[in-house]
């Protein structure tokens, strides 16, 4: 039973690689499961937001016990400037899987307009993903194969946003990366190809709804719709104990249960934690959940406010 525990997960790796290899045109962007905690992943008119300096850690190890399954980090830093009319953000992502690396950085800047009882901002990002295959990794039977060799590229990219808050509740509309770029370096293996990253959007929002002295219920969705690609979606239910400690439950559509948290050390600092559960598939077979247990995600935010950046009551605070 071991040993055949074993091929089976080899077997999966190389699906996955395969997969990976020839149907890149129906790519996901890595997903994380604290981006409650760190809007700027999603919007880049998210940047600035919080009326304060800004710099998060995200590390997550997705399908633990799975040789070369997705290992993903990203790093954000953000912050208001003139008297909290303008933001701007710096978004760094490195995400791996298999013999394939992709790290992008890209630079957000959003205005914000102020209304009686609430802050739209409006935002737009730029930068560029690197991706790299090390496909002579790959076990494969003639090693001349074109398709299996080293492929690099540098593809630029933009994306907008639309971000509305208040103290109540929050609304973003998002499409991060507008351009559909070839994913391989088609001109060094001499071979035509439509392995394309397609277009996605993103939809979220929720609130902040106090239900005793100490205890906030902080419900919230987000809705992602990819080119070609079914609809997926999140829905979590959190409560945010004495503006402490945040811990709750969310849900994600025919992937997984996911329970996170979020604890406040002091004025400073903050440390997040998200596990993905992997349900089973829909008409009741094991799939990945019978060789990985699911995921993990920890994450390390910091934030100051400098002396001259003044206060703002509609400042969101929970989100």
């Amino acid at each position: 039973m071991v040993i055949f525990r074993i091929i089976m997960k080899k077997s999966l790796l190389t699906v996955i690689t395969m997969l990976l290899a020839f149907w890149v045109c129906g790519q996901q962007r890595p997903i994380t499961s604290t981006y409650l905690y760190n809007g700027l992943l999603l919007n880049p008119a998210y940047a600035g937001s919080l009326n304060l300096f800004s710099a998060t850690l995200t590390h997550r190890d997705q399908w633990i016990n799975i040789d070369g399954a997705p290992s993903t980090q990203a790093l954000t830093v953000h912050n208001s400037f003139q008297d909290n009319r303008v933001g701007v953000g710096l978004n760094i992502l490195r995400d791996r899987i298999g013999v394939h690396e992709q790290i992008g950085v890209y630079a957000s800047y959003a205005y914000k307009i102020h209304f009686a009882h609430g802050i739209l901002s409006m935002g737009l990002q730029g930068g560029f993903d690197n991706r790299q295959s090390d496909l002579s990794q790959v076990n494969i039977l003639d090693r001349n194969d074109p398709l299996f060799t080293n492929t690099s590229r540098l593809n630029p990219n933009f994306g907008t946003g639309l971000y509305y808050a208040n103290p109540k509740v929050f609304l973003g509309v998002s499409i991060p990366y507008l351009l559909t770029p070839t994913v391989f370096n088609v001109d060094e293996i001499n071979i035509a190809t439509t392995a394309k990253a397609d277009r996605f959007y993103y939809i979220n929002g929720g609130g902040a709804f106090p239900i005793s002295r100490f205890v906030i219920f902080n419900p919230s969705f987000l809705v992602r719709i990819q080119d070609r690609n079914p609809l997926g979606w999140d829905l979590t239910a959190q409560f945010i104990f004495d503006e402490v400690i945040y811990a709750g439950v969310s849900y994600r559509s025919q992937d997984s249960f996911v329970f996170l948290t979020q604890m406040v050390l002091n004025d400073n600092f903050r440390i997040g934690y998200a596990y993905d559960m992997i349900t089973p598939d829909d008409d009741g077979r094991q799939g990945l959940s019978y060789f990985s247990p699911g995921s993990h995600e920890i994450m390390l935010n910091y934030r100051i406010k400098f002396r001259n950046t003044k206060k703002n009551p509609l400042c969101p605070v929970y989100y």
